[in-house]
């Protein structure tokens, strides 16, 4: 089958921020599409998209946010390369590769790729009449991955109301995906009740979905969400964990970490005290960035005497970079990555990334951004590549309710296995 038109064009993400969304039509009629998320907490290392400010397509009214060079790309760049063509995505990866052969696509713009790369996949999906899962895992039972929720936001994605980014819970007691989900639910809306009876406003959420309640220490929050899980008749680190994101990128500052809630500023050596003790105390599995993004020497530390079961999780670290995966992996400084498409770029080796990260005994966490769209391919790659895990964002708004919706649809429809990799 053929590709027959390709298109790009702008459309909102949750945020109400442009992104780019590319359509892919073939030969036998049908029309795929595919839109690309945005993250508000970015590392220095991901792939590079593209928007207007500065440039000739710049629209005041977007505040110079818009994609339109990166939609004029897809259209007069990429698009006459790839009509009448076949429908295969490493050849079009390839030839996307080809047309931007830069590191971070910053000329085309990694959004413009990964539009391009997404409404591939599905269109290859749907020439061999599968799921885009099916498509990447064809035979055998579908791996449902574990879910990691925000309950707590603060950071980037909630303006600072805890220093740390997300405080979450993973069900590691949970079954199936589908009583995960209902756990889950259950302690979201708990915790909503109880921060509205300490007087807090609830009902406004992170961009994410959890809560913006503030906390002036992560200790106070962690005490909050296991009083939620426990008054759902749940047990704290038997059936329900936490995990918490702390991209410590945003508060290091001239070598220092400053904890500006808790009034609190530390040395490398001091930080990483104070996460041990997070951990040695909360029943944490998961810990995302404790340590800034290019701060190795801290990481490789704190390794050597973290928790062996404790899952150490580079995003800002790894940025699904294969090249700094490689060196985590030489100088042990992580042992879990988190899989982010967009900051890859391309779907072709996302995948690669996360198959040297599993061949080298690392969990692996396919994760949405905070500015995320309707979308639900994301549900379908954790499950095609056998990820594990998944990072959606919490249980509040469509754009991320599509993607629990399509794990809940796999897991009645086909044959699948939840994956628990905290057991």
């Amino acid at each position: 089958m053929k590709i027959s038109k390709v298109i790009g064009y702008q459309v909102l993400d949750s945020r109400g921020k442009p992104t780019v969304a590319a359509s892919i039509s073939l030969t036998d009629g049908t029309t795929h599409t595919a839109r690309v998320p945005s993250g508000a907490s970015t590392g220095m290392h991901e792939a590079k998209e593209l928007r207007d400010l500065g440039g000739q397509y710049a629209e005041k009214f977007y505040a110079g946010l818009s994609v339109r060079q990166a939609v004029e790309n897809i259209n007069q760049v990429i698009a006459p390369r790839l009509v009448e063509e076949l429908i295969d995505l490493a050849a079009v990866d390839n030839l996307l590769i080809e047309l931007d052969p830069s590191p971070d696509h910053a000329k085309l713009g990694a959004n413009a790729t990964l539009a391009v790369s997404l409404a591939t996949s599905i269109a290859a999906a749907h020439s061999q009449n599968r799921s885009l899962a099916r498509y990447f895992q064809p035979e055998s039972y579908l791996n449902i991955p574990m879910p990691m929720v925000n309950i707590l936001s603060g950071g980037a994605h909630a303006n600072k109301a805890m220093d740390i980014q997300d405080l979450l819970i993973v069900p590691i007691g949970a079954t199936s995906f589908t009583q995960a989900l209902s756990w889950i639910v259950a302690i979201r809306e708990t915790a909503s009740d109880l921060g509205r009876q300490a007087g807090f406003v609830t009902n406004l959420i992170a961009d994410e979905g959890g809560l913006a309640i503030p906390f002036d220490s992560v200790s106070k929050a962690c005490e909050f969400v296991i009083s939620a899980i426990e008054k759902c008749g749940l047990i704290a680190g038997e059936q329900v964990s936490l995990a918490l994101d702390v991209a410590s990128t945003q508060f290091f500052e001239d070598g220092k970490y400053n904890l500006k809630n808790a009034k609190q500023i530390y040395s490398p050596d001091q930080f990483i005290s104070y996460i041990n003790n997070l951990v040695s105390n909360y029943p944490i599995v998961s810990i995302e960035d404790p340590f800034a993004e290019d701060d190795w020497l801290t990481w490789q530390k704190f390794m050597q005497m973290a928790p062996k079961k404790l899952q150490v999780l580079g995003d800002d670290l790894l940025t699904t970079n294969l090249a700094r995966l490689n060196r985590a992996i030489e100088e042990k400084s992580a042992n879990s990555i988190l899989i982010k498409a967009n900051q890859n770029g391309l779907v072709s080796s996302t995948l690669n990334v996360l198959k040297q990260a599993r061949v080298n005994n690392f969990n692996t966490v396919v994760s949405a951004r905070s500015g995320e769209n309707e979308d639900s391919w994301l549900a379908d790659l954790a499950t095609g590549w056998a990820a594990g895990q998944i990072k959606v964002g919490s249980t509040h708004g469509s754009e991320r309710n599509s993607k629990w919706n399509r794990l809940l649809e796999l897991e009645v429809i086909e044959n699948t296995k939840f994956i628990n990799p905290f057991n």
